[in-house]
């Protein structure tokens, strides 16, 4: 029922499919001249903005687990037998699933399109995303628990996230600034993804991949931790 209340959302939809690839045409147009090959700035949009839209997936479960229309009609789970779990779980399995599915539609068309994935290895690509998806659902979920409120989580998650999307490179690169913000910009788990899909892409470096996969599983292990944790019923009503 969550996924499908998902897929009805014409905004959410539009914002993972639309809007994605809509900003990686426009930034790639703006930035090709800055390249040696102009198809090198689509393709570096095309894999900073996927991660952006990754990152962008805590926003999707705020809103499935604590958007007004979709909260009424989950009230009854609340009062079946099944205890908390379940209840919390199921919006991060539902938000985890719908993000994925629209942004590897969106590999999809940009692959047709001619964008560089990685080639034969663009499988390794689309696995990195499954934990890195389901860790931003579970972050989501997580600051629904902590204050109550899908507004609150979504203004506080959106400038957490817009923020470690600047450092980490999504708009622009920041290694060609000065030592001191690429520094800084190294803090950022988006720069951190960025390397790794380019290692993946360009170098057939798959060392990466493993650390990504471990990194995003624990943190999704520790975000399920603080929803057990954190999660009051009472609070959904």
């Amino acid at each position: 029922m969550d996924l499908s209340n998902n897929f009805k959302n014409p905004v959410l939809i539009n914002f993972n499919l639309v809007f994605a690839i809509v900003m990686i045409l426009i930034m790639g147009f703006l930035t090709s001249g800055n390249y040696a090959n102009a198809m090198d700035a689509y393709n570096y949009y095309a894999v900073s903005f996927l991660i952006f839209g990754m990152m962008q997936g805590a926003m999707t479960a705020t809103n499935c687990f604590m958007e007004r229309d979709i909260k009424k009609p989950n009230l009854r789970i609340l009062s079946s037998p099944c205890g908390k779990f379940p209840i919390y779980f199921s919006k991060m399995l539902a938000s985890f699933l719908f993000d994925y599915i629209l942004h590897l539609l969106v590999a999809v068309i940009l692959l047709i399109a001619g964008i560089n994935l990685g080639g034969q290895n663009v499988g390794w690509i689309f696995l990195m995303m499954i934990p890195v998806e389901f860790s931003s659902a579970a972050l989501g979920v997580l600051f629904c628990c902590i204050f109550h409120c899908e507004e609150t989580a979504s203004t506080i998650l959106s400038l957490f996230v817009s923020v470690i999307a600047f450092l980490g490179g999504a708009f622009f690169s920041l290694d060609g600034l000065g030592s001191t913000l690429a520094a800084i910009s190294r803090i950022s788990p988006v720069k951190m993804l960025i390397d790794v899909f380019f290692a993946v892409i360009y170098d057939n470096n798959l060392s990466g991949v493993l650390p990504v996969l471990f990194i995003s599983t624990a943190f999704s292990a520790l975000c399920i931790f603080g929803c057990q944790k954190t999660f009051r019923a009472e609070d959904y009503l």
